[in-house]
């Protein structure tokens, strides 16, 4: 073997290992998909063992439900039901004191004529 077949032969070697670990060869040529790899780290961040806590699985579920799903409230809509919240309130507060005015005239009435 002259020292140029022994370069070539050396450059073939060289390629078909450069070409295997950045990715699998089929026979025909082909590229295989490669599997990733994975780094086994020693202990899981902080940040994960919070997603992963159940604490921290019920903050990121009731984010994610708050800013998904529910429905908000227009701002006329706001308005109208905190003006009725009120109305209500005082309807009820009238009434309650009336009651209370009506049932203390009541028992002093009773009470004085003992």
């Amino acid at each position: 073997m002259t020292g140029d077949e022994r370069q070539a032969q050396r450059e073939e070697v060289g390629s078909k290992t450069a070409a295997k670990s950045s990715s699998t060869v089929a026979r025909d040529g082909r590229k295989l998909p490669t599997q990733p790899v994975r780094r086994e780290s020693k202990q899981p961040s902080l940040v994960t063992q919070l997603r992963n806590s159940k604490v921290g699985r019920f903050i990121h579920d009731a984010y994610y439900e708050l800013r998904h799903k529910v429905t908000w409230p227009t701002v006329e809509e706001v308005r109208n039901m905190t003006i009725a919240v009120i109305a209500l309130s005082l309807a009820v507060g009238l009434i309650l004191g009336a009651l209370d005015f009506g049932l203390l005239n009541l028992f002093t009435l009773l009470s004085s004529r003992h």
